[in-house]
């Protein structure tokens, strides 16, 4: 079983901040509502008694603040929605990884690096003798269809509703671009991978020239213990010297 140095952090705490909005929207929805209404009416009163469109324009712009909390509270909703299928896709992933690969292989969950002004954000690190593997895992559903080379895919779910969606590999290739520039110990760039992998069961992958690039979850980890068969490229001591450096760097 491998080892787990570090596990997701940041989506939880961004789920948390949204529970707690949730949780306080029907207290501010009334609040907000309420004063809407009251300098709707006083804008209204006063444009009446001062025939002047002013209050009326006033009273109009309330009103479209109170709206707009609206779609705020729908998009958040969503947004929870979205982030709960990600915490449990990476969650799965990052159990299995530990489950079903060796225990000389270390990993790291939900890391973030940035290069001037340049951030990426890798939901998982693998390292082991083999080499460094770098992971964007996505929970997604449904049939995906493009080429390896697109920077969008298309992504259709039941009911045939589809929907253009950015390609995981390329977002994959740019974290591991990122890496290699940060990293200190000197590793094979053929042996730092960069692996787009889907892990929820209903997804089909219609993506052409995928090969070592996107996977599902049982073809990654095949990937990745195929591998161990090559020569090392990387002691015990070199990954644990790699990893809590990592580590640190992210505290």
């Amino acid at each position: 079983m491998a080892k787990i140095l570090r596990s997701e952090s940041s989506l939880r705490i961004r789920q948390d901040a949204i529970d707690r909005e949730l949780g306080r929207r029907n207290i501010i929805r009334v609040i907000v509502w309420g004063l809407a209404l009251s300098l709707s009416a006083w804008g209204l009163a006063a444009s009446l008694l001062h025939g002047s469109y002013l209050g009326a324009l006033g009273a109009l712009l309330i009103l479209v603040l109170a709206v707009g909390y609206e779609i705020h509270l729908r998009e958040i909703v969503v947004e929870s929605h979205n982030l709960e299928g990600g915490r449990r896709g990476e969650q799965k992933m990052a159990n299995l990884l530990a489950e079903r690969l060796a225990d000389d292989h270390v990993i790291l969950n939900d890391l973030e690096f940035s290069i001037g002004r340049q951030r990426c954000q890798i939901d998982h690190l693998v390292l082991a003798p083999s080499g460094i593997y770098v992971i964007e895992s996505k929970f997604w559903a449904g049939t995906l269809s493009g080429d390896a080379q697109d920077t969008q895919w298309t992504k259709c779910r039941n009911k045939g509703k589809t929907q253009l969606v950015k390609s995981p590999i390329l977002q994959c290739e740019r974290q591991r671009s990122m890496f290699i520039t940060l990293l200190t110990t000197r590793v094979p760039e053929d042996r730092i991978h960069a692996m787009a992998v889907f892990t929820h069961p209903g997804v089909n992958l219609q993506i052409t020239n995928r090969e070592n690039r996107a996977f599902r979850f049982p073809e990654a980890i095949r990937f990745i213990n195929d591998r161990c068969f090559d020569p090392s490229v990387l002691t015990g001591e070199q990954i644990e010297v790699i990893a809590q450096h990592i580590n640190r760097g992210q505290a």
